[in-house]
């Protein structure tokens, strides 16, 4: 059977399924759908759908998104903000994930990359934490 072949409600369970895995956005959703080879014209069903079942939460993702960047991949606040802009999500949702930072977790990270970079010149060490995604005012203020 063709993957073209699937009904609406087929393809509606299997972006169901995508989304009760692992948390996603729209975005993700909907390259998803392409990948799959699902018709262009479901899409913007598929999607309306998953929000209105709870299945797709943007504040929700944007939540999950800033805690695992900080948390996992030790990401800055520029970069983290600059990924969720990326998926197209709404300000308000990226403004409020942001105000949840741990604070404690975030300097941590950090304080342990201006320790790794230590040999490194002091413009290498600038644009290394630079393009992690920490500012400058956060960078000069990082007590060692």
């Amino acid at each position: 059977m063709e993957r073209t072949e699937l009904s609406s409600a087929e393809w509606l369970n299997k972006a169901q399924a995508y989304c009760a895995w692992a948390e996603h956005c729209a975005a993700d959703v909907r390259r998803k759908l392409y990948e799959w080879g699902a018709p262009s014209d479901l899409s913007d069903e598929i999607e309306e759908s998953l929000y209105s079942d709870g299945f797709l939460n943007d504040a929700r993702f944007c939540s999950a998104y800033v805690h695992d960047k900080v948390a996992y991949q030790g990401w800055g606040r520029v970069k983290i903000q600059a990924g969720l802009r990326a998926l197209q999500l709404p300000e308000p949702a990226i403004r409020e994930a942001m105000e949840e930072i741990d604070e404690k977790q975030y300097k941590a990270n950090l304080l342990k990359l201006v320790k790794q970079r230590r040999g490194d010149s002091e413009d290498k060490r600038m644009r290394f934490l630079a393009q992690r995604g920490f500012t400058f005012d956060e960078i000069r203020n990082i007590s060692i």
